[in-house]
């Protein structure tokens, strides 16, 4: 297991961004291959650039924990 693979099991990474290509590769690593669960993220931000790549941002979408406001 790698540490940001550690970081993301333990929930302790904020914000995720990635750049996105627009091109095929047919193969590759699964980022995110062995988490024991699913994390819901919410968009915070997306970029276009001229090159047709876009970065996006996401945060974890926290379940609100009882008693408190949401």
């Amino acid at each position: 297991m790698t540490l940001p693979q550690a970081l993301a099991e333990l929930g302790l990474i904020d914000e995720y961004e990635f750049i996105v290509h627009p091109r095929l590769a047919g193969h590759g690593p699964t980022l995110f291959a062995r988490r024991s669960r699913r994390v819901n993220l919410k968009p915070l931000s997306r970029r276009e650039f001229g090159s047709g790549a876009v970065a996006v941002r996401y945060g974890p979408k926290r379940q609100p924990t009882p008693g408190t406001a949401a």
